[in-house]
């Protein structure tokens, strides 16, 4: 196993690539511009400050491209930048969070990777009840999940949003709420498809107790795809909401039409729709949550930034039924120690093709304290795909074990090797892998 040079013999070729970064590109402009706004506004109350941290990592792979055959080892350098901001509540509210890197690898495998994947968000009260919402959302995503996770099949997403909200009280309990939006979505790769949408949508809410609402909510959303498709969705759906001391439940349940006009596709869907939500706190000091949600859509929209595990299929058509339950547990011990569980499953149905995608994935992970400044990690992962349209099953499993230094309040140190390995019912789709990986990450502010 070749691990040589160091992070600390590359920290200084590191830095110096830091300024060959491309940090504002089409994607991130809005965003950029969004941030400006947000902060230079005197109606925002800062808050605490924000959180700063540089990490550097060298990561050694036998088989960095996860090619079925010809494995070609490589060693990957990566510098990265990551922060958060919480504004103080007021008029003016603004949060962000968000990761930037940089990759460099010794054998050339592939070219300079920048990873960019951010949020920004603002509101400002206009008037008593009236409000004005933008938000940018940024993220590298898998194109399609045929392939492996790698620099030839990932894209840069970039959602933009922006739009006023409207909310009157009718009575004590009733209160009614008006709103639109306009979004933009573009994508770094001129092979996948941007998009304009405008949508607009109205709900009532009736609150029968402090703790429990009800409701009635419409949406119409309008798409206009670069391809001068267009398509078109209607929803209407009951919504509901309730807390308890230690659990919080909401939800949606409706029906939906999407309608699809374009120069080669006339195609139209209808069916039924929701979400839920649920978080429990448990007396052990674990907590619970479930998330599901059944959406008639198109692959611009934000619903695989919602849903971070979820992948729309890139290639395929431009609308789909999507459907996806998430599960999970976390629990801090008594002696430090973290144990999180997660479950999810998911089905893609594209509308104007054949392919439909299903997915089921079981994640684990577990931070054992050894000492007060040492820990022991370990990550479990299983996915199971299938694909409707070559009637293929694909097994993807990785395992990682790992230990973490804080060697001060700022600074820690880690070192994790692991194994990941697909299988296929098509050949070209397999690949083994074993890697390690040391890391720094220091707390600038």
């Amino acid at each position: 196993m070749r691990l040589a040079p160091s992070i600390l013999t590359n920290l200084w070729v590191l830095l110096l690539m830091v300024k060959e970064m491309p940090l504002i590109s089409r994607n991130g402009l809005q965003s950029s511009i969004l941030w400006s706004v947000l902060i230079a506004s005197p109606a925002i109350a800062l808050g605490a400050p924000a959180e700063i941290y540089l990490g550097l990592e060298s990561r050694y792979s036998d088989n960095v491209a996860k090619a079925a055959v010809q494995e070609q080892e490589d060693l990957e350098h990566r510098v990265s930048l990551r922060g958060n901001f919480q504004s103080d509540p007021g008029k003016c509210i603004a949060s962000a969070d968000g990761e930037i890197a940089y990759s460099i690898y010794e054998e050339k495998t592939y070219d300079p990777q920048t990873q960019l994947n951010a949020g920004v968000f603002g509101s400002c009260e206009l008037a008593r009840g009236l409000s004005w919402e933008a938000e940018n959302q940024i993220r590298d995503i898998t194109r399609s999940s045929r392939q492996s996770d790698t620099p030839d099949n990932r894209t840069r997403k970039n959602v933009f949003s922006t739009g006023p909200s409207y909310r009157r009280m009718l009575s004590s309990q009733d209160s009614i709420q008006l709103s639109s939006r306009y979004e933009n979505t573009d994508f770094s790769d001129s092979d996948d498809t941007d998009s304009e949408r405008v949508t607009g949508s109205i709900a009532w809410s009736h609150a029968f107790s402090p703790n429990f609402s009800a409701g009635l909510s419409s949406s119409v959303s309008h798409v206009e795809l670069e391809t001068s498709t267009e398509i078109q969705t209607r929803t209407v759906s009951a919504t509901f909401s309730k807390r308890w001391t230690k659990a919080a439940l909401s939800g949606s349940l409706g029906v939906s039409e999407i309608k699809t006009e374009g120069q080669s596709v006339q195609q139209e869907s209808d069916g039924f729709v929701g979400d839920i939500n649920l978080t429990r706190a448990l007396d052990s000091g674990a907590n619970v949550y479930l998330r599901a949600s059944r959406e008639l859509t198109d692959q611009t929209s934000d619903f695989d930034i919602r849903f971070d595990e979820f992948t729309f299929e890139l290639t395929d058509s431009d609308t789909v039924e999507v459907t996806i339950v998430e599960t999970g547990l976390n629990k801090k011990f008594s002696n430090g120690d973290i144990l999180s569980l997660s479950a999810s499953a998911s089905r893609s149905d594209y509308l104007n093709s054949t392919e439909q995608e299903d997915r089921a994935r079981l994640r684990a992970g577990y931070a054992r304290v050894l000492t007060p400044q040492l820990s022991a990690v370990a990550n479990a992962r299983y996915d199971y795909l299938t694909f409707e349209m070559d009637q293929s099953e694909d097994h993807i499993v990785g395992l990682d074990i790992g230990l973490v230094y804080r060697a001060s309040r700022r600074l820690e140190l880690a070192a994790r090797i692991g194994r990941s390995e697909r299988t296929s019912d098509i050949p070209s789709q397999e690949h083994e892998e074993n890697w390690a990986l040391l890391s720094i990450d220091y707390q600038l502010r």
